[in-house]
C-alpha cells in the first residue's frame, strides 16, 4: 500500500509541476499580449490627441476670423452718422411704420 501511496504522490507532483510550467507559459505570453495592447493603445491616444489639437486650432482660427469680421462691423457702425440707419434697421423701421396698431380700426 505504501508503494501505491509513493506512485499517487509521484504522479501528482509531475503532474502539478506540468500544470506550473504551463501556467508560466501562459503567463509569459498574456504579458506579450498586454504589452502589444499596451503599445497600440498609447499610439492610438498619441494619434486622438494629436487630431483633437489640430480640430480645435482650427475651430479657434474659425472663432477668431469671425470675431474679427464683427469688430469690423461694429467699428464701421460706429463711423456711420447717427441719422443713417444701417439697412437691416431701416428695412426693420419701415416695416414697423406701415403695421397698423393692434385694436384700431382701418
Amino acid at each position: 500500500m505504501n508503494d501505491f501511496q509513493s506512485k499517487i504522490q509521484e504522479a501528482f507532483q509531475q503532474a502539478q509541476a506540468k500544470a506550473t510550467t504551463r501556467a508560466r507559459e501562459f503567463e509569459q505570453e498574456a504579458r506579450k499580449v498586454l504589452e502589444t495592447l499596451s503599445d497600440r493603445a498609447q499610439a492610438e491616444l498619441k494619434t486622438l490627441v494629436s487630431q483633437a489639437q489640430v480640430s480645435s486650432r482650427e475651430q479657434m482660427n474659425i472663432l477668431g476670423i469671425e470675431l474679427e469680421k464683427l469688430g469690423k462691423r461694429l467699428q464701421e457702425m460706429a463711423v456711420a452718422p447717427a441719422g443713417a440707419k444701417a439697412p437691416e434697421a431701416a428695412h426693420a423701421a419701415d416695416g414697423k411704420a406701415t403695421q397698423p396698431v393692434p385694436g384700431s380700426v382701418q
